[in-house]
């Protein structure tokens, strides 16, 4: 793997101006490289969430808990930017960049979409259906992906090819993100079950924390991301499964 090689410049960084440096009195370390250890938590937090979720929910059945652990799995698809980096610094047909970078967003629509339909069946929407709606959100994941522009030359220091309308993205998940949260509080005060705000809380925490995990190279805002998505996902999952356990 190029990224274990330890290059402290790479030189399609520096010429994308997407090499950043951080500094903590004599220690320097490379963008590419903490935002590569940020990789590796969004890979360690997916296993141990869904670990979390098959332990807690191998008794009990829940639509929410179903597309937020597609949301979870989409974290950890994260390491398809290690993928992209490797490609790009071992000078690899840009048709393979772009398709790696088109799987990427893929991976985050999907996480939006499935996140997004988790919120809206605690707010009452029903549909037995989960396999079809499934289908729905890989599909329209996979067409929005697909009619992406991706410029080869915009590497950024998070690992990642930017995306023509890097903007729709950022709406996207703010949209998600806002909506998934309202979707539980409005749960809370049609059902009357207090749960229902805690688990929005838990919501609002790990979205915070995805942020800050996914679009940061700063190991500051890394490292609390990591702490507000473990926390978040906790309270949530745990909340969730306490409300489902006496239904």
């Amino acid at each position: 793997m190029r990224l274990a090689k330890g290059d402290s410049a790479p030189a399609f960084l520096v010429k994308a101006d997407a090499l950043r440096s951080f500094k903590l009195g004599v220690l320097v370390l490379p963008s590419h490289q903490l935002a590569a250890a940020g990789v590796g938590l969004c890979a360690l937090y997916a296993a141990l969430g869904l670990g979390y979720i098959l332990y807690s929910f191998r008794k009990t059945v829940s639509a929410e808990i179903y597309f937020y652990a597609f949301w979870v799995l989409s974290v950890g698809l994260e390491v398809l930017r290690l993928a992209l980096f490797n490609l790009v610094a071992g000078d690899c047909s840009g048709y393979w960049q772009i398709a790696t970078a088109k799987a990427l967003i893929f991976a985050r629509y999907a996480g939006y979409f499935s996140l997004f339909m988790s919120g809206l069946y605690a707010a009452g929407f029903h549909n037995e259906k989960l396999g079809t709606v499934s289908a729905i959100i890989l599909a329209l994941s996979f067409a929005l992906a697909a009619i992406m522009p991706i410029n080869t030359g915009s590497f950024a220091p998070t690992l990642e090819l930017k995306p023509g309308y890097a903007s729709l993205n950022e709406g996207l998940a703010a949209i998600v993100a806002l909506i998934t949260v309202a979707n539980y509080i409005y749960a809370a005060t049609s059902t009357g079950e207090a749960s229902y705000k805690l688990v929005a809380l838990g919501a609002a925490l790990f979205l915070i924390g995805h942020g800050l995990l996914t679009t940061q190279w700063n190991p500051i805002a890394m490292i609390a991301g990591f702490v507000l998505l473990v926390e978040g996902s906790w309270l949530y999952v745990s909340r969730l499964h306490s409300y489902y356990l006496w239904q």
